[in-house]
């Protein structure tokens, strides 16, 4: 039976949708039904009306408004649309698009809604992008893979990420104790002005013919204002584990700063067998990070 449970550095959680045979801590927060649901959500408004995720080619958008039902942000968006409202969209490394928001395909899935990308222009050749936003105050925030590092600093990296995964303290299957971690992806960025920080994905495997076992570690670290050097501080921690084919799988896929605020935002997609729902992280003080927002489940990708 496959688990996920999370771990923050004195911060709020707001769990990923969980699966029908997951196991998740129950939540403590009571919703306010007077509040309105956009923002019971916890969407942040400089965002505009929806995320924007790469769909199956460059010119797609898969849109994800902020709760399920949201028909105000979709009208918003529609509006946009007809008005030839401009889209704004990052990818991992800090590169940006622009393009004109098309018309919504009448083959777009209620579920799914696919909208079409028009005059896309990237900042730079060759460059791709993950996320994206209509009439959003967001910028960029370069999430640099540690691949663009020498191999010494790449293996040194690689081990400080391993001995901050040893340290989260979430729950894991015994199978796992004692394993080495894998490095599946590790990213450098700038959590705010002179702050360093990593973001890093770290897996464990327990090779069993007949029941394969997976973990699944995603972490943030940072170190001290001015430092340059030594080791990071654990800052946050999520964790997943179980049969190999069902444990949810995270990836970052992109960071924005938001209404002219320095602290970062890192949007992180869940994949699972039921669907991705994607969650925006954010810093929200010295060392201190949250999840700010979970999408409903996307039944495509």
């Amino acid at each position: 039976m496959p688990l996920l449970l999370g771990l923050l550095g004195g911060c709020e959680r707001s769990a990923p949708a969980p699966r029908g045979d997951s196991v998740v801590a129950p939540a403590t927060a009571v919703r306010d039904s007077t509040v309105p649901a956009r923002d019971r959500s916890g969407w942040n408004p400089a965002a505009g009306p929806a995320l924007l995720v790469g769909g199956a080619t460059l010119d797609e958008a898969i849109v994800l408004y902020p709760f399920a039902g949201d028909t105000v942000d979709e009208s918003r968006l529609d509006s946009a649309s007809a008005n030839g409202g401009v889209a704004m969209m990052f990818g991992r490394g800090g590169a940006r698009f622009s393009a004109t928001l098309g018309a919504l395909p009448d083959n777009s899935a209620e579920q799914c809604e696919r909208w079409l990308l028009r005059d896309l222009r990237p900042s730079s050749p060759g460059s791709s992008w993950a996320i994206g936003f209509v009439q959003a105050r967001a910028v960029p925030v370069a999430l640099d893979s540690v691949d663009v590092l020498s191999a010494r600093d790449s293996v040194a990296l690689a081990a400080e990420a391993s001995r901050l995964a040893s340290a989260v303290t979430a729950v894991s299957g015994p199978s796992f104790q004692g394993l080495r971690f894998t490095a599946h992806d590790i990213r450098r960025f700038d959590a705010s002005p002179g702050v360093q920080a990593i973001i890093a994905h770290m897996i464990r495997h327990v090779n069993q013919e007949a029941n394969p076992q997976e973990e699944q570690t995603l972490l943030i670290a940072e170190r001290d204002s001015g430092v340059t050097a030594g080791p990071y501080r654990l800052v946050y921690a999520e964790r997943a584990f179980g049969r190999e084919e069902q444990v949810t799988t995270p990836e970052v896929i992109g960071g924005i700063r938001l209404g002219g605020s320095p602290q970062p935002t890192l949007v992180v997609a869940h994949d699972s067998d039921t669907g991705i729902v994607y969650t925006m992280i954010e810093r929200t003080g010295t060392r201190r990070w949250r999840v700010r927002w979970t999408s409903p489940v996307a039944h495509c990708g």
